[in-house]
């Protein structure tokens, strides 16, 4: 009777464990690092990472004036943004620029100053009524409810800023100036650049540019 033999196979455990041990220790590097990432940056790393809203925005009008030679008041400076679809942006974590040709108190008003021209940098740190003038609420019944959704209407308007020494969420800066009082006029028949930025991923929604209609 034939016998029959069963293959015996042999391992090198020599070759074997240094292959599992550069693997186990590239597993360990990894994960040392994942977190020392997140122990370092923590919220704030996640937040880069983030996405921001997408949202169409379009300008309906933008209209103004200096108030020299044509004696145009701030509050005849009106931007009016809309949503037009997408996602809906919260008031507190939008903001937005608007620079260009323009004209900005300096110093206290009533004290001695005047309104300047030139190249003004207007920032609204966040769309919530938030340390801003009390019209600008009634300008903008659509996002009291702290989100702007598709079809609701923005409203900025060149006294936006609170009146007095009081702390703003509206800045101007003139001529690169800060000591303003973070009202503004835009050049009539001039072109304005706008950008809406979300604060949290710190990415830009919309930009545009957009021409000054003389107001009426």
């Amino acid at each position: 009777m034939q016998k029959r033999f069963s293959p015996i196979f042999v391992f090198a455990d020599s070759g074997i464990s240094p292959v599992i041990g550069v693997i186990l220790m590239l597993l360990l590097t990894i994960l040392l690092a994942g977190i020392t990432v997140t122990s370092v940056y923590g919220d704030g790393f996640s937040d880069s990472l983030s996405k921001a809203p997408m949202a169409v925005i379009e300008v309906e009008s933008v209209e103004g004036g200096v108030p020299m030679p044509n004696h145009y008041g701030y509050d005849q400076n009106y931007v009016i943004l809309i949503h037009k679809g997408g996602d809906s942006l919260q008031t507190a974590s939008t903001k937005i620029t608007i620079g260009g040709e323009g004209n900005a108190y300096i110093g206290i008003v009533g004290n001695g100053n005047q309104p300047m021209d030139g190249e003004v940098l207007i920032t609204y740190d966040d769309l919530t009524t938030d340390r801003k003038n009390p019209p600008y609420a009634s300008h903008n019944p659509d996002i009291l409810d702290g989100i702007w959704s598709a079809g609701e209407k923005l409203v900025l308007n060149g006294r936006d800023s609170v009146i007095g020494n009081g702390p703003t969420s509206v800045h101007v800066v003139l001529n690169g100036m800060t000591n303003t009082s973070d009202n503004y006029g835009l050049r009539e028949n001039s072109i304005i650049t706008i950008k809406i930025f979300d604060s949290k991923s710190d990415k830009i929604i919309a930009e545009f540019e957009h021409e000054v209609t003389p107001a009426q």
